[in-house]
C-alpha cells in the first residue's frame, strides 16, 4: 500500500546516527493528516482521532537503521530523536495530540521487549500500538496510562498481569487508509514501572482480539512502542524497543 511504499523511499534518505524531526505549531509538517480538533471534551482514555492518512508528509514517519518510526502531532510542538537500535526520545509541549514511537513497519505476533528509561510530564498512553487492514483495526496494549473508552469485552492474563479489553467503533475517522469507519481494540494494564526491561507477548493479545473482538483480526500494518498524549499536555519519553 502507499504508506509502506513511501517509507522505503524515506529510508533511503535517512542517514546513520542521531536524527531529529521537529514539528512546530504554525508551521506544521503534517498538514495532510488533519485530526478532529473539536473543543468538545472527550472521555479520559478515549482516543480523540486516528493517526496517519496516506497523504501525510514524509517527515512524519520513516525507517532508520532498519527500524520503523512514526510521529504525528497536532497543536503545540513535538520532536523525535533516534538513538541506536530501537532507542528513541520524544519531547512535546502543549500538544492537542501527539502519538509517536519506534518498532516495525509490519506487525506480528512477536514478543516485544521494551524499557521506558525516562518518562516525565503528562501523557495518556505508553505501550504497543499498531494497525491492521482487512479489517481495518487500530490496536493498543497500554503498559502505562489507560485506553478504556468503549465497551468492555473481557480480561486476559499475559506477562504476569491482567489486561482489560475494550473495543470501540470509530465512524468516519482518520486512519492509515484515510477517513474510514473502523474498530479499536484496546487492552489496558497500565502498571509498568520505568527503567526496567519488560515484555509484551503480542500473540496472547492478538489471539484474544481475534476470538473475542467480533471483527476478527486483519493483515498487519505497522506496530510500534508508542507514547500518546492529548489535551494540551507536555512531557518527555526516552525508551527502547526490541524483539525478544
Amino acid at each position: 500500500m502507499k504508506l509502506n511504499t513511501f517509507l522505503w523511499k524515506v529510508a533511503g534518505r535517512l542517514t546513520f546516527g542521531a536524527t531529529i524531526i521537529t514539528f512546530v505549531a504554525g508551521s506544521s509538517l503534517v498538514t495532510g493528516c488533519k485530526k478532529d480538533s473539536s473543543a468538545t471534551p472527550q472521555p479520559m482514555g478515549e482516543r480523540l482521532t486516528g493517526v496517519i492518512q496516506d497523504d501525510v508528509q514524509t517527515d512524519a514517519q520513516g525507517t532508520i537503521n532498519g527500524w520503523f518510526w512514526s510521529l504525528y502531532r497536532e497543536g503545540g510542538s513535538a520532536s523525535i530523536t533516534h538513538g541506536s537500535g530501537g532507542n528513541f526520545a520524544i519531547s512535546y509541549s502543549n500538544v492537542t495530540d501527539v502519538v509517536g514511537g519506534k518498532g516495525w513497519s509490519t506487525g506480528a505476533s512477536r514478543t516485544i521487549g521494551y524499557n521506558v528509561g525516562a518518562l516525565s510530564g503528562s501523557y495518556n498512553f505508553v505501550g504497543i500500538y499498531g494497525w491492521t487492514t482487512n479489517p481495518l483495526i487500530e490496536y493498543y496494549v497500554a503498559e502505562k496510562g489507560s485506553v478504556t473508552g468503549g465497551t468492555y469485552v473481557n480480561s486476559i492474563s499475559s506477562d504476569g498481569h491482567s489486561y482489560s479489553f475494550y473495543k470501540q467503533q470509530r465512524v468516519n475517522a482518520p486512519s492509515i487508509i484515510g477517513t474510514a469507519t473502523f474498530w479499536q481494540y484496546k487492552d489496558t494494564w497500565g502498571g509498568a514501572p520505568t527503567a526496567q526491561n519488560r515484555s509484551v507477548n503480542m500473540a496472547n493479545h492478538i489471539n484474544n482480539w481475534r476470538n473475542r473482538g467480533g471483527q476478527g483480526f486483519g493483515t498487519h500494518n505497522y506496530q510500534i512502542l508508542a507514547l500518546e498524549a492529548w489535551g494540551n499536555r507536555s512531557g518527555y519519553i526516552n525508551a527502547t524497543v526490541w524483539q525478544q
